[in-house]
């Protein structure tokens, strides 16, 4: 074997250090290892000095800076998907309106007109109707109408009602008429259709614009649609989805002439727009008890509207006439058939049932819809109707108290305490909760007010007197006639609270 002692690699083997490392198999490491120090050395030794390019080429290119989104409004909803349902809300929510006493939202759907839920309308009747019970006209209250006497009421002198004392110094004023009470606001109430769950209002044209409508025809099933509506603190919000149908006619309220894919929440009126902000659709909320909303097409509210506006009257009995072929099987030359009873509208229960052919009305024959109608309109609410129908082959003959216009049945009086600012009302209706005095209304910052009476409590006992029968009525007149502090005891749900009212001066 050749020595490779002379060599410059066997010269290394030998040294001591190196054969161990190399009989270890360690010096491949090893020289590794001394590389990497020796790289770590150097940049130790050079990291302050400063290096610079040798020419333009070589300088790093700036980034560049982020490309702001479109202030105008996108039209391609995959793109700055969040700000362009933003700006679509921020165009339509103006053409959403709070109406009535509960800040209920609206549609305004044509001009001057906005489309909202039952309840706000039903809200309106209500608040008129309190404020009616409290606020008399003064042909009532004023102490000139009707003579003194122990059922009198006084309104002079320190006992004067704090509520009537305006009316009463008017009264006074040489040659110069009683104001009247000024008539509640309405809020703008059109009509209140409770059967569709729907109410309109009348909304100042100058402050609102209206939407522009797209027919159902025009509108792609699969496009994008918005559901924008306002809660009651008027703040907007918009539902993005896709519309799913959109018919010119409803086929009943399993099948909506609108369908959209998106949950649609939230009282009152829901505007269902498309990408460019106009009308497809509103969603109306059927109110407590109920699922979901009533979905009505752009064609379908224009109708609805148009018949909201001819609506002057609810129909507690609605009637349509006979054919001719009916009417021959049953011997008639006239008649009409009775298709609907609102039972509601009645107290107590209408004795004419859905069916009966009415033959005479208020002692005339009846032939048709429209004469029917007219003469029910004549008649004065809360009159004695005497008919004549024909029940299967039975002929009977009965009458009926024609409720008001609203379809409300007729009750008892209120009794208005209107020194304590207080009116009540005997509830003995089915389904009260309680039955008893109810209080109907009070005056804001009245006596009652103030000591803490509320709509809806039941009065319970004046002084400790009982007054758990409509005969109570005695016990409220005479609290009335004395006009002194008194003590009532009302429930409010499952809790009995004694209040001190202290009558105005």
């Amino acid at each position: 074997m050749k020595d490779d002692a002379g060599h410059p690699v066997g010269r290394l083997i030998r040294l001591p250090i190196i054969r161990t490392l190399y009989r270890r198999q360690l010096l491949f490491p090893a020289v590794v290892a001394l590389v990497v120090l020796g790289v770590l050395v150097q940049g130790a030794l050079v990291r302050d000095m400063s290096v610079e390019a040798t020419n333009q080429q070589d300088r790093p290119a700036p980034l560049p800076p982020p490309a702001p989104r479109r202030p105008d409004l996108e039209k391609t909803p995959l793109t700055y998907f969040d700000d362009y349902w933003s700006q679509l809300q921020e165009r339509v929510q103006d053409k959403i309106v709070l109406v009535g006493p509960d800040a209920t939202p609206a549609v305004v759907v044509m001009p001057g007109l906005a489309l909202t839920s039952a309840a706000a309308g039903e809200a309106v009747l209500a608040e008129l109707d309190r404020q009616r019970l409290v606020n008399p006209p003064p042909a009532v209250a004023a102490p000139g109408d009707e003579p003194a006497g122990e059922g009198a009421l006084e309104t002079s002198g320190s006992e004067a009602p704090a509520i009537e004392a305006n009316v009463a110094d008017e009264a006074d004023e040489a040659d110069e008429p009683a104001e009247s009470t000024p008539e509640p606001p309405s809020y703008g109430l059109i009509a209140v259709d409770r059967d569709r769950g729907l109410s309109l209002f009348g909304v100042d044209t100058t402050q609102v614009t209206i939407f522009e409508l797209i027919p159902p025809a025009l509108a792609p099933s699969g496009s994008y649609v918005g559901a924008v509506t306002r809660d009651r603190s008027g703040r907007a919000a918009i539902a993005p989805g896709h519309l799913v149908a959109a018919r010119a006619e409803s086929l009943g309220p399993s099948d909506p002439s609108l369908v959209v894919s998106m949950s649609v929440a939230g009282p009152g009126a829901t505007a269902i727009v498309n990408l460019d902000g106009a009308l497809l659709g509103v969603a109306v909320d059927r109110g407590e008890g109920t699922l979901g909303h009533s979905m009505l097409s752009s064609s379908v509210v224009l109708r609805v509207v148009a018949e909201l506006q001819r609506q002057t009257r609810c129909r507690a009995l609605v009637v349509s006439e006979l054919d001719m072929p009916v009417r021959e099987l049953l011997g008639l030359d006239g008649g009409l058939l009775i298709e609907q009873v609102r039972d509601a509208a009645f107290a107590p229960e209408p004795s004419l049932r859905p069916g009966d052919v009415i033959l005479e009305w208020d002692g005339e024959a009846v032939t048709t819809v429209e004469d029917f109608e007219n003469r029910s309109d004549a008649l004065a609410t809360g009159a004695l109707v005497r008919y004549r129908v024909l029940r299967g082959r039975r002929r009977l003959a009965g009458g009926t108290i024609l409720p008001d216009r609203d379809c409300r049945p007729l009750d008892d009086p209120p009794v208005q305490l209107m020194r304590y600012g207080l009116a009540l009302r005997w509830a003995a209706q089915a389904g009260a909760e309680t039955t008893g005095w109810r209080v109907a209304a009070t005056v804001p910052g009245g006596p009652a007010a103030t000591a803490g009476v509320a709509p809806d409590d039941v009065v319970l006992a004046v002084d400790g007197q009982l007054a758990d029968d409509p005969d109570a009525r005695a016990v409220f007149d005479q609290m009335e006639r004395r006009g002194e502090p008194t003590l009532l005891t009302v429930q409010r749900a499952d809790r009995v609270r004694i209040l001190a009212l202290v009558p105005d001066e």
